[in-house]
């Protein structure tokens, strides 16, 4: 199968099935539900490519059709959410969006959004979306920038996932930066407003973690 994107369905609460189903509008890609996401999937009609986890999490009566699946010991050092990655790697995909990585246990999205700065920063481009907010985990691999069309207004927090980010520009915000140097220790980017309907945000390593939030 030749696809630029993924989309990968968790197993966190907070599963927005009106984006998801848009996702598959603007690129089907391929669908992979991780564990226990599969339960996200009843009732729609979508099938997913490959069913990939321990299956410690997944109701052994799912009615969900899937082409493939793909089992792992429980005893393992990676998460399912690592493992889907990696698989998503081998089919030279870089481009992901993922649904329900976060609400639960905290200690899971804490490992998702640990899992996804790791891939970022190979360069893999990563989105978790939601209902409420989208998370965007941002390789150092553009060389004019992300440019970006969120709302006049909007709380955007621009944070550094990997240690340190250097050169960090941001165009379009309330709060600029140029050439600066963003610290994962020091959330500098905590809050930020859009003042104009296109923000630039570039930066010279790293991976940059971006948080716009949908109800502001």
């Amino acid at each position: 199968m030749k696809t630029e994107k993924a989309i990968l369905v968790l197993n966190g609460q907070g599963f927005w099935g009106r984006g998801f189903l848009a996702s598959l509008e603007d690129d089907p890609g391929f669908v992979i539900a991780v564990d226990g996401g599969l339960k996200h999937l009843e009732g729609f009609s979508v099938r997913p490519v490959i069913h990939i986890g321990d299956m410690d999490s997944s109701k052994p009566d799912s009615k969900v059709p899937v082409m493939d699946t793909i089992i792992f010991p429980s005893d393992k050092d990676r998460s399912d959410f690592f493992l889907a990655l990696d698989l998503v790697t081998k089919k030279n995909v870089n481009d992901v969006m993922v649904f329900a990585a976060s609400g639960g246990r905290s200690d899971h999205f804490i490992s998702n959004y640990g899992t996804a700065v790791d891939f970022a920063s190979r360069g893999m481009n990563i989105t978790f979306s939601g209902e409420d907010e989208d998370i965007f985990f941002l390789p150092c691999i553009a060389p004019e920038g992300y440019e970006f069309g969120f709302p006049k207004g909007s709380t955007v927090s621009v944070f550094a996932g990997t240690d340190k980010c250097l050169g960090v520009t941001l165009v379009g915000f309330k709060y600029p930066l140029k050439n600066e140097v963003l610290s994962r220790n020091i959330p500098l980017g905590l809050s930020n407003l859009t003042v104009k309907d296109k923000q630039i945000i570039d930066f010279e390593n790293g991976v940059i973690v971006v948080i716009f939030n949908k109800n502001s």
